[in-house]
């Protein structure tokens, strides 16, 4: 079974050709957080959440195998449904067009780079024309060893911003491919969601708690799968349904602060493209949660979210597996 890496060479490739032939197109609104970026977004024709920005109250109750009535309460503020908001935005808007979301954010910033390196070259060295001819004439000068610094670390930047992570295209290593950065959001919706953990936490022992999360998620309406958006925890409480790896990041989310000292791993296929499915859940057997067991890295490990029936068929046909990290 591989392990996650980021395979970004051949995306890299791919972006340096497609911005050159994107350069006659107007650059989009910088993606930042303005109202403008929303609608424009969602003028497109993508899956996305409501637009509202209201705060939100959630209250939850149902009843456990063992027949004890639970209930779970939480409240997010507007700040935080309209960071959530964005970055669902932001996510659904890069895997879709994710040529176009990462020339959206280099553009501006490369003329700016080439704006300064010619700045400080000396008249009688080679000078900088516009993008399209640091692209294209890439030599030993300093002028364009310059600019191909400033591009490696504003793609980098790129990634890291729209909240995708590039990889390998199963088709064609020439086309670009990305996947939402899952363990970049688990992260940074981990805190946002301590309230409910810690209301977690306090029902009796630890495999008890994960099983009411375990239980409190998949009760969660599912949402149809597409492979080209990505609503983020926060969203998916909001709009109360929730697609598969929607799902396991935001139980990730959960159990990670129920028990902290355990190594959680996301599996999915190799072949996966942008949000990815079928996807499971994985957690350290040293827990003691109960659930079929897997090895990663010759190591055990205990699924604890998605298909069964759809793991076993992929194992048996010896479907390559990548296990990304979480935690």
């Amino acid at each position: 079974m591989s392990h996650s890496s980021l395979c970004k060479a051949p995306l890299w490739s791919s972006i340096a050709t497609s911005i050159i032939m994107f350069l006659s197109v107007p650059v989009m609104a910088s993606l930042s957080g303005d109202t403008d970026e929303r609608h424009n977004l969602s003028s497109s024709m993508m899956n996305l959440p409501n637009s509202e920005t209201n705060s939100f109250s959630i209250n939850w109750q149902w009843t456990d195998k063992e027949g004890k009535n639970l209930k779970v309460n939480s409240f997010f503020d507007t700040e935080i449904v309209e960071t959530s908001l964005l970055d669902s935005y932001k996510l659904s808007f890069s895997l879709s067009y994710p040529i176009k979301a990462i020339h959206t954010y280099l553009t501006p910033r490369l003329e700016f780079a080439i704006e300064r390196i010619n700045f400080y070259t000396p008249d009688d060295q080679e000078k900088l024309i516009d993008i399209r001819y640091a692209f294209t004439n890439k030599d030993d000068s300093n002028a364009s060893q310059l600019f191909w610094q400033a591009y490696d670390q504003y793609q980098n930047d790129a990634f890291y911003h729209l909240k995708i992570t590039p990889c390998v295209h199963p088709d064609n290593k020439d086309l670009p491919c990305v996947r939402p950065n899952y363990s970049q959001l688990f992260y940074e919706y981990r805190a946002y969601l301590k309230d409910i953990a810690t209301q977690l936490a306090e029902q009796q022992s630890f495999t008890t708690a994960v099983k009411n999360a375990q239980q409190w998620v998949y009760a969660i309406p599912d949402r149809e799968e597409h492979d080209d958006s990505f609503f983020s925890p926060i969203s998916v409480l909001k709009t109360n349904e929730a697609d598969s790896d929607e799902k396991v990041l935001l139980l990730a989310t959960l159990i990670s602060q129920l028990a902290p000292e355990y190594e959680l791993f996301m599996l999915y296929p190799s072949d996966s493209i942008g949000s990815v499915s079928p996807v499971w859940l994985t957690i350290d057997s040293k827990s003691g949660v109960e659930g079929q067991k897997i090895m990663i890295n010759e190591n055990q490990y205990t699924v604890i979210s998605g298909s069964k029936t759809k793991l076993d068929k992929i194992l048996s046909s010896n479907t390559e597996l990548i296990s990304e990290s979480l935690y």
